[in-house]
């Protein structure tokens, strides 16, 4: 989790910290997105910053009796509306056709989240505090003698509702994207610090895990992704035929061939300062 100094300078601007596993655990899929995200920051500030008391002490102490703001409108409170949908992406709609779309899309969301609620003997949300009180329920956060606290590793969906195979699986592909995130980092760094942005490579996976300090699963995906992104294709023989990474034993020799004009035609780099 995040963690901020706790200074009354940071509780006047409202500064928050939001949990290092919300984005992976997968549970912005099925509450209400925007809403939910604001009430694990809540959640992990009051936990951090030891607030104590209810959830309306903590709206309290965190911003003066003036969270509407938080909630994302000005009047908002809550016991306001859950929002299963952000307003803002209507406004973004070019054509009404396109608005339309997007109502369809959300009204068949709630009513899938909310099944899956109502199965797993959760209510159905109507209020910004009932979806608070079913992420208390599933253990996303706890009060007790009204102290807050979260776990290291927030309880994923997939633990309290009846999700179809599918929906698991896109979890775990959500969690390994947002683990691997590193992998992917560790990859690019050697082929363009230690590598000085080879046209290719004549390696192994072995070989390039050893390089990056990576294991072998974890290069794979990074390697994984840079191919199916269109960046870097693997080449093997004589003939140079291309050949796809699954098919690749650890130790086996391939030509990693990069296209870097691909990638910083189709690549937003984000750089720390």
């Amino acid at each position: 989790m995040s963690v901020d100094q706790d200074t009354d300078q940071d509780r006047s601007a409202g500064q928050l910290s939001l949990h290092n596993d919300w984005f992976p655990s997968g549970w912005s899929s099925y509450l209400p997105r925007h809403q939910a995200m604001t009430l694990c920051m809540l959640f992990g500030t009051a936990t951090v910053r030891g607030l104590r008391g209810s959830i309306d002490d903590v709206l309290e102490q965190q911003f003066g009796g003036e969270p509407g703001r938080f909630f994302g409108r000005v009047g908002d409170s809550l016991d306001s509306p859950v929002a299963w949908m952000d307003p803002e992406a209507l406004e973004c709609a070019e054509t009404e056709e396109e608005r339309n779309r997007l109502l369809v899309d959300a009204e068949e969301h709630r009513a899938r989240c909310e099944q899956l609620l109502r199965t797993a003997g959760l209510p159905v949300l109507t209020t910004i505090r009932e979806l608070a009180d079913t992420m208390l329920a599933v253990g996303i956060a706890t009060r007790h003698d009204d102290e807050w606290s979260m776990p290291d590793r927030l309880p994923g969906p997939e633990t309290v509702l009846a999700l179809t195979d599918d929906e698991r699986a896109e979890i775990v592909d959500l969690r390994r994207i947002w683990e691997c995130g590193p992998a992917d980092q560790a990859l690019m760094d050697h082929l363009v610090d230690d590598l000085n942005r080879p046209a290719e490579v004549f390696t192994s996976v072995d070989r390039l895990a050893r390089a990056t300090d990576l294991d072998e699963d974890d290069l794979r995906h990074a390697l994984g992704r840079l191919i199916q992104e269109g960046d870097a294709r693997l080449e093997r023989g004589r003939g140079r035929e291309r050949t796809a990474l699954d098919d690749l034993k650890g130790h086996e020799r391939f030509h990693l061939v990069l296209d870097w004009q691909h990638f910083e035609e189709n690549r937003i780099i984000v750089g720390r300062v």
